[in-house]
């Protein structure tokens, strides 16, 4: 009985272990999947402002907005690399703009009321942005029975729609930064003693006799520096060595260059092609299909081209072939394909009826919107009223479709060749990449000989096999090297030219003779000093990095400046010396000549020097002498005082006042308008210094 009551007290508490392991399995299961959650959701964090945290996604989705407005407004439909990189710093700079500032907005109660929306857009008030965008460019009025319209109707275009939700906040963003500035700038007083004393800096001039016993005068081997020196300079300096992160690199390049080979396979390729090129009764379509560039339609004058094919094309019939010759890095062979007497430029004016999408139905109910509006305009319809309903070019709407003045390839090629093939006056319908275009040539250039050309051409490019051969060079460098050491002795044995990229910060995205090279600089934040990268490649280069310095954000330790901090102490050793000897020598003179003999040195004359000068003629940046010369009385020796190049004593020979305006309302006026332009920027670099901005972006890009 006993023995089975032991088993069931034992078996409760092996229950109870077992329960408690369970509950503690979970709970800890719990706390590992919501800990896998937050270092997620940390790792996703793009920036971190004012306490609020910025995630990826946030960001992202803001970007692609962007560059999604970016495309309607060029009607591009992709983007190059620095357009994205333009269109990430925008969004960055409003995120940071509307993090920090609208905490400060909330707190003052400032806010755009509907009918002050309306009063910016179509009332009396007209914001700049929407003259800028609606206004006539001569007169600067703005046509507010167009925005009306335009406002009512647009929700039948979500493109309309998007564009002017895009203006309002844009509008509404400004203008409450600018109620913000006027709270602040009303509390920039100036006061009348500030008034006295810029007149007096403004107006007064010294003229002063110095003499100066340098540092370098004293050899920095006599000045004994202890380490213990260092560290108390250091100490009391610390605020002297803040910095941001940054890092220092050194990098090779293997340049992917032509070999031999690649030269004589271009010059064979074009040679067996050159027959076919000469007897083909396309050129255009044959240099579209075959060369490595596009048929180009455009006319050239004579001036427009090099010596040598201005020579053979204004001397030779159509059909006339010009034999193959090098061009830089390409071979080419030319055919003269047209001769004819052109104008240099055409004036004209169009009404573009956009495609809505790309299907066939989208793309006739586009033509026949175009041909009813050539229809109207044969009929004496006014151009400028169907341009301004019906055109999807909002850089011409508003001017009645008129393009001005343009040379032959500014435009589209089928824009361009219709432009310059019709007669003055002439209407008719164009089809392009971007709809379908009404056009007219409203006047013509004076016309000359111009020549079309086709180019066949090959370009002088590394084959797979020279690339690959590069691509191991460099693979062998930087296998071979995993340290600093032994990659800057053998970039030596080898020649390599070793380039140096100092003080990257982390949001760079340019090093001098390198494509594109972020990913090196991203590599750069994540290694350890002395790594050695793996091999990059940036446009037509390999690249091989080595991290030779990493400086973290804050006060750099001694370690790093100290060399620097020596620097300092040795002048302040020397200063201390030199401060001794000179006031010495001061006693018992009265003459800065006598003084300048016995130091050794010249003396030296400073003339007409303001006051609010910080600069002094042979001395160059010494404000602390201007200003022991600005209180110091005429015809006394005054001094030491110590400067940022040596020791000085001075003699005032003459204090000036030039005549000039002393207005105190006007010089009033121009310190606050000096505020006032200040305030502009350093109001929002105050309050993003105070938030605390942790930029993580370099993360992701």
């Amino acid at each position: 009985m006993a023995t089975l009551e032991r088993i069931r007290n034992r078996a409760g508490v092996l229950v109870s272990v077992v329960i408690g392991l369970a509950l503690l399995a979970f709970i800890l299961g719990d706390l590992i999947t919501s800990g896998g959650v937050f270092f997620n959701r940390s790792q996703m964090e793009i920036a971190k402002i004012a306490g609020s945290s910025i995630s990826y996604e946030e960001y992202q989705s803001k970007v692609d907005e962007s560059e999604n407005l970016q495309k309607l407004f060029s009607q591009q439909t992709a983007l190059n690399e620095q357009q994205m990189l333009q269109i990430r710093e925008q969004v960055w700079q409003d995120i940071l703009r509307a993090n920090i500032l609208q905490p400060e907005y909330q707190l003052l109660g400032l806010g755009i009321h509907p009918d002050e929306l309306f009063d910016m857009v179509q009332g009396r008030n007209i914001h700049p942005f929407i003259r800028q965008q609606f206004g006539d460019p001569q007169t600067g009025e703005v046509n507010k029975a167009f925005i009306t319209n335009f406002i009512q109707n647009m929700g039948n275009d979500p493109r309309a729609k998007t564009y002017w939700l895009f203006i309002e906040n844009e509008i509404q963003k400004d203008r409450l930064f600018n109620k913000y500035l006027a709270l602040i700038r009303k509390g920039l007083g100036v006061t009348s003693l500030q008034i006295k004393r810029a007149q007096d800096e403004r107006i007064t001039k010294v003229n002063f006799d110095y003499a100066v016993a340098s540092y370098q005068s004293i050899p920095d081997s006599l000045v004994n520096v202890t380490s213990s020196d260092i560290k108390e300079y250091y100490r009391l300096h610390k605020n002297d060595y803040k910095q941001t992160a940054s890092r220092d690199i050194e990098y090779v390049v293997f340049p992917i260059l032509p070999s031999g080979s690649d030269i004589n396979d271009a010059e064979t390729w074009i040679r067996k092609a050159l027959p076919e090129f000469i007897a083909t009764s396309d050129p255009a379509q044959y240099v579209t299909l075959n060369s490595d560039t596009k048929f180009d339609s455009k006319y050239y004058k004579a001036s427009e081209l090099p010596e040598n094919v201005r020579t053979w094309a204004f001397s030779n019939p159509v059909g006339a072939v010009l034999d193959i010759y090098r061009d830089g890095d390409s071979f080419k062979a030319l055919r003269l394909v047209d001769i004819k007497m052109m104008p240099d430029s055409v004036k004209a004016r169009h009404i573009l009826i956009g495609l809505r999408g790309q299907s066939a139905d989208e793309r006739e109910m586009a033509k026949a919107k175009a041909d009813s509006i050539l229809n109207v305009i044969r009929r004496g319809g006014s151009w400028e009223q169907l341009a301004a309903k019906h055109s999807d070019d909002p850089g011409s709407k508003e001017m009645g479709g008129d393009l001005g003045w343009f040379s032959s390839g500014m435009m589209v090629p089928e824009f361009d060749k219709a432009s310059f093939s019709s007669s003055k006056g002439e209407v008719k319908v164009v089809e392009t990449q971007f709809g379908f275009h009404v056009l007219q040539v409203v006047d013509k250039g004076k016309e000359e000989k111009k020549v079309q050309i086709a180019t066949l051409e090959r370009k002088i490019v590394p084959s797979t096999y020279t690339t690959s051969q590069v691509y191991n060079q460099a693979s062998a460098f930087a296998g071979n090297n995993r340290n600093y050491e032994k990659f800057a002795a053998v970039a030596d044995q080898n020649k390599y030219t070793r380039r140096v990229a100092n003080n990257l910060l982390q949001n760079d995205m340019s090093i001098a003779g390198l494509e594109q090279p972020r990913e090196l600089i991203r590599w750069a934040f994540r290694a350890e000093k002395g790594d050695v990268s793996e091999v990059m490649q940036f446009g037509d280069s390999y690249v091989v990095a080595a991290l030779t310095e990493i400086r973290e954000e804050g006060i750099a330790p001694l370690k790093q400046v100290a060399s620097d901090v020596k620097v300092r102490v040795i002048r302040e050793k020397k200063a201390d010396l030199l401060m001794d000897k000179v006031k010495k020598t001061m006693n018992g003179q009265n003459d800065i000549f006598d003084v300048a003999q016995l130091l050794g040195v010249n003396v030296e004359k400073a003339e007409n020097v303001a006051l609010s000068s910080l600069t002094i003629p042979y001395a160059g940046l010494e404000p602390a002498v201007i200003g022991v010369a600005s209180v110091s009385p005429e015809g006394k020796l005054s001094g030491p005082v110590k400067g940022n190049s040596g020791v000085y004593v001075l003699t005032v020979t003459s204090l000036i006042k030039e005549e000039g305006d002393t207005n105190p309302s006007a010089e009033k006026y121009r310190i606050s308008n000096m505020y006032e332009s200040r305030s502009y920027y350093e109001v929002f670099e105050a309050l993003k210094n105070s938030a605390g901005v942790v930029d993580k972006r370099y993360n992701f890009y």
